[in-house]
């Protein structure tokens, strides 16, 4: 019995050092060696010790912590119950995509200076997101926080889409985006394009990653398509980011949730869609600097492209919080009829999204806030769902009654952090699509045609199930 031989891997070699170039070909030489199960025996060792060493250490710290050492299994199982291939999927993608979560969030949370770097780095991030406020104030005055959101929230977007631009411009923003593209690639066994548009999610969002692979996508199986609209999902962009730490979210927990969210995100969707083609963008992946011939002009074209940004998400939280004022307000009279006035939407959402957020690590009490928020992200919008989160983190610094008229007002903080950390992603239905580039989705549909997929096949359940 012949053993299929393992495909070729690909770096995009333009910003990359010949050590990796040097050490993919030993790595590629390695998986073509005798030692091909050898290979995968080290594999099975790797999950097996990680597995039990994560059941002794969770049991130790107390039952929640089990109960989401299970739920996690569970996500797992539910991703390869609804695979469109279950006996397809890749032990590699998989065991080094959460093994990258787990060695990041063991790095920040279990040694004292992965802790004091990521709390260090918030804190010099929310510093500089706070030069915003000057610009703020010349045009808007020294009232401006009288208006938080459209006046001190929104101007955060401006300064950092512009800044964003300028390193794009001159080149970091590709370099950075190629190593962790890079190490995505040689250990999850990734193909280029779909680790660039990964690594790419973590600070230019669901909009922009896509235009760095915008050659490559008539050339993608269906397999890394739905890689690259899932890493969409699962992802914000660096410039949103500012504005939920003006909420006063946490800016550690924000920051860890954004890097992790890249391995996670592709390892699920090679997960629930596995490779079973032949690809044809193993070529390297080569990024330009954008249109902007200098870096004052990326600076004016990053803060002009803000714009069409801050219109829709302005547009988007007027009509989203009238909607559910409107929605509050007819299931109250729904429920009235029978004798169940405070029905509204936070409180189904919190019923059906009660069990996801338990089996989270979240306790019973606290699970219901949880589950409501979740559910306002998932069907309204995520600037709502944070909003709300911050009122509940102010209260709780204020120090008030913890019930009140059996309500509970406030959850405890390792929970704001898994609240932090759940929310932070782009899958509200009604925002993805007003704010996805049609003419790059016009492409996506093209590239799906040539592999014999019509447009009214696309199944979009598919891909926000994998989110």
């Amino acid at each position: 019995m012949t053993r299929k031989p393992e495909k070729d891997l690909h770096i995009p070699v333009n910003h990359c050092t010949h050590f990796q170039i040097s050490y993919l070909c030993v790595l590629s030489e390695f998986l073509h060696f005798p030692s091909f199960f050898l290979f995968r025996i080290i594999y099975m060792s790797v999950l097996v010790a990680a597995v039990c060493w994560l059941a002794l250490d969770t049991a130790q710290r107390g039952t929640r912590q089990l109960v989401s050492f299970f739920g996690l299994l569970l996500f797992v199982f539910l991703t390869l119950l609804f695979s469109k291939h279950p006996f397809r999927w890749s032990w590699q993608t998989l065991v080094f995509g959460i093994g990258l979560q787990f060695i990041f969030g063991l790095f920040i949370l279990r040694t004292t200076f992965g802790l004091g770097a990521l709390q260090w780095l918030g804190n010099k991030a929310e510093a500089f997101m706070s030069f915003a406020d000057t610009g703020s104030k010349f045009v808007f005055g020294e009232s401006y926080t009288d208006h938080f959101f459209a006046f001190r929230v929104m101007p955060i977007l401006v300064f950092l889409s512009s800044v964003i631009s300028m390193l794009y411009h001159i080149g970091f923003m590709a370099w950075l985006i190629c190593k962790i593209g890079f190490i995505m690639q040689v250990t999850m066994g990734t193909s280029p394009a779909e680790s660039m548009a990964a690594a790419g999610n973590i600070f230019l969002g669901h909009t922009d990653s896509p235009l760095l692979i915008r050659p490559y996508i008539s050339e993608l199986t269906l397999s890394e398509i739905h890689a690259v609209m899932t890493g969409g999902f699962a992802s914000i962009s660096g410039t949103i980011l500012g504005a939920y730490i003006s909420f006063g979210v946490d800016a550690t927990h924000l920051l860890t949730a954004t890097v992790m969210s890249a391995p996670a995100s592709l390892a699920i969707a090679k997960m629930f869609w596995p490779e079973t083609s032949v690809l044809r963008s193993n070529r390297p992946v080569k990024m330009d600097k954008g249109e902007s011939k200098n870096l004052l002009e990326a600076a004016s074209l990053g803060a002009s492209r803000a714009i069409a940004l801050v219109a829709s998400v302005l547009a988007n939280i007027i009509a989203f919080m009238a909607l559910l004022a409107l929605f509050d307000a007819v299931l109250s009279w729904l429920g009235g009829m029978f004798d169940c006035p405070q029905l509204s939407f936070s409180l189904i959402c919190s019923y059906v999204f009660m069990p996801l957020s338990f089996m989270m690590g979240v306790s019973f009490d606290d699970s219901f806030i949880v589950a409501e928020l979740m559910g306002i992200k998932t069907f309204l919008n995520e600037f709502v769902a944070y909003q709300k989160l911050s009122e509940l983190i102010n209260r709780r610094k204020a120090g008030g009654p913890e019930y009140v008229n059996n309500v509970k007002q406030y959850i405890s903080v390792s929970f704001i952090h898994v609240l932090t950390i759940s929310l932070l992603i782009f899958n509200s239905f009604p925002i993805w699509f007003a704010q996805y580039d049609y003419s790059l989705f016009t492409k996506i549909i093209g590239a799906l045609s040539r592999h014999g997929t019509t447009q009214s096949q696309l199944n979009f359940t598919d891909i926000s199930l994998s989110s």
